[in-house]
C-alpha cells in the first residue's frame, strides 16, 4: 500500500499536467478555433475610415488620398480568418461599447486631448445571428492624463493585426499606389 501511493500521486500529478497542457495547445492554436458560420465582417480604417476589408462582399478597397479609391476581390483564407477570430475573441470585440469616443467623453471631464488627422475606425460584424458595429476616432477626445481607454486599445490591436495582414498581401502589394498626403 505503502508503495502505490507515491505511485498513484505521480500517476496523477502526470495526467494533470498532460491535461494542462493540451489544454493551453488548443488554445493557442489558431486551426483549433471554431468560427461560428455566420462570422463575418466589414471593417473601416485609416484617415477618415478610406479604406475597408469587407468578408461579407470578399472585397477589399484602398485608399488612394488624392487619387479616390481602389476596390478589389480580396478573401481571407480560412487558416488567417481562424487567426482573425482568435485575436477577435482574444480582446474581446463583441463586448466593446458600440461608440468608443461617446465613452471615452463620459469619463474624461475637462481634460480632454486629441489629435488630427486621425485614424478612423468602423466595424460592423455579425457573430451568432447578431450584427453589431462600432466606431473609434483614434484622434481621441481622450483623457490627457490617463491616455485612451482600454477599450480603444482593444480595438486597435485587432485593427492592427488585420492590417498587417492586408499590406503584406500580395493583392494588396500590386494595387494602385496612394497619391499625396493628409494634411
Amino acid at each position: 500500500m505503502k508503495r502505490t501511493l507515491p505511485f498513484a500521486i505521480l500517476l496523477l500529478l502526470l495526467l494533470m499536467i498532460s491535461v494542462g497542457c493540451n489544454n493551453g495547445n488548443a488554445n493557442s492554436n489558431p486551426l483549433d478555433v471554431q468560427i461560428p458560420d455566420d462570422f463575418n465582417f466589414s471593417l473601416c480604417f485609416g484617415i477618415e475610415g478610406m479604406n475597408d476589408i469587407d468578408t461579407y462582399s470578399d472585397t477589399f478597397t484602398k485608399d488612394l488620398i488624392s487619387d479616390g479609391t481602389e476596390t478589389i476581390s480580396f478573401s481571407i483564407p480560412d487558416e488567417k480568418m481562424k487567426e482573425i477570430y482568435q485575436v477577435f475573441l482574444k480582446n474581446k470585440i463583441a463586448e466593446l461599447p458600440d461608440d468608443i469616443n461617446a465613452y471615452a467623453l463620459e469619463t474624461i471631464g475637462d481634460t480632454a486631448s486629441s489629435h488630427t488627422p486621425a485614424d478612423y475606425y468602423s466595424l460592423t460584424f455579425t457573430l451568432n445571428g447578431i450584427t453589431k458595429t462600432i466606431v473609434c476616432n483614434d484622434g481621441g477626445p481622450w483623457d490627457a492624463k490617463k491616455g485612451p481607454p482600454n477599450e480603444r486599445k482593444q480595438l486597435v490591436q485587432f485593427v492592427e493585426f488585420i492590417r498587417e495582414y492586408i499590406f503584406s498581401t500580395e493583392e494588396y502589394q500590386n494595387m494602385s499606389p496612394s497619391v499625396g498626403g493628409y494634411a
